[in-house]
């Protein structure tokens, strides 16, 4: 069945093969003993010598054990997105545990969005204002009576027939005709 050049390279196949696999469990195994939490993780990490090493190990030691102590024992976890933490029972949070984080992120999105739909509102509110009402262009009018001047010559009575003429010459000119007396 097999060629004799087959059956000749079938024992190099294995063992490389077998170089392969143990190089591979040997790197991805870590050089310390199984820590319970990050806090021992990261102790064990910080007796290794190169510094880039050791930055990798306290690095996976964080990606592998999400809680941290707490100074009165137990653990807690630290919410980035909510900016607060949580108090879990051990280094990992169980399903329940995330479950829960989850629920209050939803909650924490909801009342962001609330928040800022309500300053938008106060906006328009503050906007709406501070508009303030049209101020109308021509001054009101004086009510002038129609009774005839009482003294000729008074400056009641100049004052009077000056505006009854400016206004005259005014209304006659936005119709397109010249001022009486013009012509």
């Amino acid at each position: 069945m097999f060629t004799a050049g087959v059956a000749k390279r079938l024992p190099a196949t294995i063992v490389a093969v077998t170089v392969l696999v143990i190089s591979a469990i040997w790197l991805g195994v870590p050089s310390f003993p199984a820590a319970r939490d990050f806090e021992e993780c990261a102790e064990w990490a910080q007796n290794i010598s190169l510094s880039s090493e050791r930055t990798a190990r306290i690095m996976d030691c964080g990606a592998r054990f999400a809680g941290r102590r707490k100074m009165g024992g137990g653990y807690a976890y630290y919410d980035l997105l909510q900016g607060r933490s949580f108090d879990i029972a051990g280094p990992i949070p169980t399903a329940g545990e995330r479950a829960r984080i989850y629920s209050e992120y939803i909650r924490f999105l909801e009342l962001q969005r609330r928040q800022a739909a309500l300053t938008e509102v106060g906006q328009l509110v503050s906007e709406q204002l501070k508009v303030e009402t049209p101020v109308s262009v021509r001054p009101p009018t004086p009510k002038l009576s129609n009774k005839p001047c009482m003294i000729k010559g008074s400056l009641s009575c100049t004052w009077v027939k000056l505006t009854s003429a400016v206004r005259n010459a005014f209304a006659s000119n936005s119709k397109g005709e010249a001022p009486p007396g013009s012509r």
